[in-house]
């Protein structure tokens, strides 16, 4: 599921560097198998994602110093577990960003952030509890042709819940060696074999918080459903065309909490099995890029 934290590190190549990371558009989809929904009983659930969006970039000014992007995206997350009544979850996320860069000189460079994000499963009239605003502030400092570091805050519900969180931009590439990061939430390596086909090693943390209606097991009913995990693993990025890319990764998926919240905002953790995960995605770039 597209989420503001991932566009920010397309911002920042976009404002710094060469374009190459920027996605215009893509699909994903990632599958969860089923695990324990706790390791001390035999429940078990399964979660499987599939994500769209698309991003319009415009240049406000001749020397390229102000950069608006609007980007819509859609996201689905389907829980199949017998802690509910019904069986299974549908979720639904629908958000708008609006990003705003604004290059202070070679070196420096502003990135803000702001995202609408409507998250519900849609079977009750919508209300306040459906809808939150992702938030990123952040500057980064372009140290010379290779390296970019930065830092700044975001408001984001990736670990289940709102939270605002410290973040820190890494961008390292040189001719066969890429370091995408947004620490502590994403750290990518990849090294390039050929023009085509790049390998490397990808951690994420990810999560979501959406409002659901009528879910209950036999004592109570949920009003909210949110979950964490990590995936680690090796990534493949092969480019069949200039403007097209399809990423494959795989590997582990770890600290994976499930979290049920009743009117009463009581809440029920599972703390899920680690098990293996899988993603394939593709995204269009701009024809420019390498």
């Amino acid at each position: 599921m597209k989420n503001c934290l991932i566009t920010i590190l397309t911002l920042i190549t976009l404002g710094n560097c060469n374009g190459q990371d920027f996605e215009l558009a893509g699909i994903r989809y990632l599958n969860y198998p089923t695990a324990k929904a706790n390791n001390s009983d035999s429940s078990k659930f399964s979660i499987q994602e599939f994500g769209a969006f698309f991003n319009i970039p415009t240049i406000l000014n001749k020397d390229s110093t102000n950069i608006i992007i609007n980007g819509l995206g859609y996201g689905q997350v389907k829980v199949k577990s017998p802690a509910f009544a019904e069986g299974n979850i549908n979720l639904h996320a629908i958000n708008y960003r609006f990003s705003w860069i604004h290059k202070f000189n070679r070196k420096w460079t502003f990135i803000g952030v702001l995202e609408p994000t409507l998250a519900s499963d849609f079977k009750s009239k919508l209300s306040s509890d459906d809808f939150v605003v992702q938030s990123m502030a952040m500057v980064t400092k372009r140290i010379n042709t290779k390296f970019l570091i930065g830092g700044g805050l975001a408001y984001t519900t990736r670990f289940g819940y709102p939270l605002v969180m410290p973040v820190v931009p890494i961008k390292y590439q040189s001719k066969k060696h890429r370091i995408n990061a947004l620490l502590p939430i994403k750290l990518v390596y990849a090294y390039q074999l050929n023009d085509k086909l790049d390998i490397g090693v990808k951690g994420l943390v990810n999560g979501a918080n959406f409002n659901i209606t009528g879910y209950s097991n036999d004592l109570v009913e949920f009003n909210k459903v949110n979950y964490t995990r990590g995936n680690i693993g090796p990534v493949i990025y092969y480019k069949p065309k200039k403007i097209f890319t399809i990423e494959v990764s795989g590997g582990i998926s770890t600290n994976r909490t499930f979290r049920l919240v009743d009117f009463n905002n009581n809440t029920y953790n599972n703390t899920a099995s680690t098990e293996a995960f899988f993603n394939i995605g593709l995204v269009i770039k701009p024809s420019s890029s390498k």
